[in-house]
């Protein structure tokens, strides 16, 4: 995998192998006009793509991802699986894998033709622009385009009449203050999206139901048409954004086809536009306030009625504004797709499944993922490590005080090939999809809780919001979360992150050689040893009766005495259970 991504990153001039904090953005305005035709399985569209240049420096080439030509033979993604024996992909036949591909491109009127740097993976492709690009101007790059999903499902997909558009068009690749941030699309790691504008006009069939990013400004994206259906829960908002001349790219005709609908959509400030269509979703809506809530399920799907997955979604979003502060977008939709598991995305949330803990994680990343737009195949902690862990706090605060008492054992009893890489690895040098996931999700969750556990509640709750004041519907890095906690906690937390995240330290505390003595006014002196090994330090409590001390020494052995006013019954390292032990069985030691 190594080896994919290091021939393809080395291929794009300008790329290089670390994201850098933008010091601007991009001007990034989608024009999308797009035709499904179910007779062919296929979409055909165009895009007018206005690309301002806001950098300091004249560009003489822009980069898109295809990732849906991630999920076909010979595609980086393929080739990856391959090395672990799964041939979903590479086996795939000419009627059943995906493609993504252009038929015609102009930049500002001149015909280009698209370049792939990684080829045979076409999931980057280069456009070379006819005259560089200078800062402060505009280039108008107009696409055509065939797409199709897989009939294998994975992060996107085709069933019956069924279409998981989570991927579907050529999407701008991120250029910042480290240069164009290209990637092949690969099974670990997932996306960085440039923010944007987006207009898109959809052609489906009369009888489609369509749930996507963004709101319907103008036509009928079916719901009402949708029995059971009640008139008070569309929330159509169709008035949410300044009114903008609907000005055609000239791909569709001037009216649909018979037997045929269009549903124009809008979205602003989003680093990507997904949909999906079924003619047997069902809708069923609410409302946060303002914020429409939608939830489309294929009809039959007891688990999603009644207004259950509508509820969790307003439950999961009205606790992560509590967070962080008020969710900027004017609404949310969670609609049931092909495959099992969930994927986010700015405002639409493509789920397997209804049940409360799923609905709060994909619901989180509207905040990990969507809000805070990090780069995830740089710093796959940052979103999927946080997402998990803002899951973990919201069960902990709905009465599940054992979560990570569970997810710290979890963590210290893996194997040893899964922890023997830092969290903070790029997510194509993780040496197997599983060493991924655990140290993306299950150790990057056990970093945040720890880091709250360090700097106390209060003061990380003000962090998050002190990050979201600041860096809310922005590229965002390590740096920024970091700094963001150190304003409010007033330290350092540098240790901490280059410990947990960039370093693969463990370390394990003891109790050793208790002792107790009565004193003359009646209280007890108990002197014992706390002991550590391992290459890693953490302030830690200890508990003696009804006496708690903080330790913070660095010392491998550490003596401690407390005076306590009962004869206490044991000494206990970390009590409440905030660290990252390799071992918790010697926590504890009875006073003899």
């Amino acid at each position: 995998m190594k080896r994919i991504a290091l021939f393809v990153v080395a291929a794009v001039p300008g790329v290089v192998t670390a994201q850098q904090a933008p010091g601007f953005r991009q001007g990034v305005d989608y024009r999308i006009e797009a035709r499904l035709d179910e007779a062919a399985q296929m979409l055909r569209a165009r895009a007018r793509l206005r690309y301002t240049n806001n950098s300091p420096r004249r560009l003489d080439t822009i980069y898109v991802h295809q990732h849906l030509n991630a999920f076909r033979p010979n595609s980086a993604w393929a080739r990856r699986e391959l090395e672990f024996d799964n041939r979903r992909f590479q086996d795939l036949g000419p009627d059943d894998h995906a493609f993504e591909r252009f038929v015609r491109i102009t930049v500002n009127g001149s015909a280009v033709q698209a370049v792939y740097p990684g080829a045979p993976d076409s999931t980057v492709a280069a456009i070379p622009l006819p005259r560089p690009l200078a800062p402060g101007t505009a280039v108008d790059v107009v696409m055509d385009w065939e797409a199709r999903p897989s009939t294998t499902a994975r992060r996107q997909g085709r069933e019956g009449r069924h279409y998981d558009f989570a991927q579907w068009y050529p999407r701008i690749a991120v250029y910042d203050t480290g240069g164009w941030q290209t990637q092949p699309l690969l099974p670990q790691g997932e996306f960085f999206g440039e923010f944007a504008s987006y207009d898109v006009t959809l052609d489906v069939a009369t009888d489609q139901v369509i749930g996507a990013t963004g709101v319907p400004v103008a036509g009928d994206p079916g719901w009402e048409a949708v029995p059971g259906a009640a008139p008070g829960d569309l929330f159509y908002l169709r008035g949410a954004y300044a009114e903008r001349p609907a000005a055609s790219v000239g791909f569709l005709e001037a009216s649909p086809e018979a037997g045929r609908k269009r549903v124009r959509w809008r979205a602003e400030d989003v680093h990507h536009f997904a949909w999906s269509a079924d003619p047997e979703f069902r809708h069923e809506g609410g409302r946060l306030r303002d914020i429409a809530v939608h939830v489309l399920y294929r009809d039959g799907s007891l688990e999603w009625d009644l207004g259950v997955v509508v509820r969790r979604t307003i439950r999961s979003l009205a606790w992560l504004e509590s967070v962080f502060g008020r969710y900027p977008y004017p609404q949310l939709t969670i609609l049931q797709r092909i495959e099992s598991g969930g994927t986010e995305f700015p405002m639409l949330v493509m789920n397997g499944g209804s049940s409360q803990g799923l609905v709060m994680h994909e619901v989180a990343h509207q905040y990990a993922h969507g809000i805070f737009a990090s780069n995830e195949w740089r710093d796959a902690w940052l979103d999927e490590g946080f997402a998990s862990f803002l899951s973990g706090w919201f069960v902990e605060q709905h009465g599940n005080d054992a979560v990570w008492r569970s997810s710290l054992s979890q963590v210290a009893g893996m194997p040893e090939d899964l922890l023997a890489t830092p969290v903070a690895t790029p997510a194509a040098d993780f040496p197997t999809f599983q060493a991924y996931g655990a140290m993306s999700y299950s150790k990057g969750s056990v970093f945040f809780y720890m880091l709250r556990e360090l700097i106390g509640e209060e003061a990380f709750r003000q962090g998050l919001r002190t990050y979201y004041e600041r860096h809310a519907l922005s590229h965002v890095t390590e740096q920024n979360l970091r700094r963001s906690l150190e304003a409010a906690a007033g330290t350092d937390l540098g240790w901490f992150f280059q410990q947990w995240l960039h370093t693969t330290a463990s370390l394990d505390f003891a109790v050793d050689s208790v002792t107790a003595e009565q004193q003359g006014d009646g209280r007890w002196r108990v002197r014992f040893a706390v002991t550590r090994e391992g290459d890693g330090w953490m302030p830690v409590t200890v508990r003696v009766g009804d006496q708690v001390r903080r330790l913070e020494g660095r010392e491998a052995r550490q003596v401690v005495e407390v005076f306590t006013a009962e004869r206490p019954l044991e000494v206990v390292v970390d009590p409440m259970d905030q660290v990252l032990e390799t071992d918790k069985s010697n926590n504890k030691k009875a006073v003899m």
